[in-house]
């Protein structure tokens, strides 16, 4: 997913090391979103989102990764959407597969989210896009990256 190249209002790239040590750094670097282009509640959807898309690679796309394997982070917000970027070095992943499948899960009513511990950044996911209007997508990029896209339209 290259940045498009819109007028940005505001536009930050970080690369961070594919450990969990930096969540600090990956946290501060995200505070300057918190400003008066976003309402509150759509950085924090964003912030947290972020965490469990680095947080998702870490544990699973890098784990057979050294821990230096980066990790390329970019949020963007323009005139119209705020945008968050995850990009990652781990194998070919069908997010979407997965969202669909636990969305018929989770549509069931005996469906218990502690006994898919294994999947709960997904539903997480999958409830930002299905209940609070996020597009959440996962693409194979050139140079065999994988670009997770979390986006949503600003509505005022």
């Amino acid at each position: 997913m290259s940045l498009q190249t819109n007028s940005f209002l505001h536009h930050s790239a970080l690369q961070v090391a594919s450990d969990l040590d930096e969540m600090a750094i990956v946290v501060e670097w995200f505070d300057q979103f918190n400003c008066k282009h976003l309402p509150y509640q759509m950085w924090i959807e964003g912030q947290t989102a972020l965490l469990e898309g680095f947080t998702n690679v870490v544990r699973h796309a890098h784990s057979h990764l050294s821990s230096q394997t980066p990790v390329d982070l970019a949020a963007t917000i323009d005139s119209k959407s705020f945008q968050i970027y995850i990009w990652d070095c781990g194998d070919i992943f069908d997010l979407e597969a997965v969202l669909d499948e636990l969305n018929q899960q989770t549509s069931n009513g005996s469906f218990n989210p502690l006994d898919r511990e294994a999947h709960w950044g997904c539903i997480f996911l999958l409830r930002l896009k299905r209940d609070y209007g996020w597009t959440v997508s996962y693409t194979r990029e050139a140079g065999d990256k994988n670009c997770l896209l979390l986006k949503k339209d600003i509505t005022r």
